[in-house]
């Protein structure tokens, strides 16, 4: 579907295998993997029970650390070439 309307595939996820992730990437895609469940700030009660009661990895960012955006944008400027 991707080629057909040409474009890239992005996928933001917090896990996929290895071989999904090569076949985004093989495609010219971008797959952006989060160590944790992302919520909004406002959920910083459900976050706090997720990691508590479940042991789940999940946060709560006030933005998207820095490294993660300069990886995206690194990607991105290589793709509008």
């Amino acid at each position: 579907m991707c080629e057909h309307l040409r474009v890239k595939p992005l996928f933001i996820m917090r896990w996929s295998p290895k071989t999904y992730n090569k076949m985004i990437i093989d495609k010219g895609g971008f797959a952006l993997i989060f160590g944790s469940q992302i919520y909004e700030l406002s959920q910083v009660k459900l976050v706090e029970r997720l990691k508590t009661e479940l042991g789940l990895p999940a946060d709560c960012p006030k933005a998207i650390p820095d490294g993660i955006l300069e990886r995206f944008v690194k990607w991105h400027e290589k793709k509008k070439m």
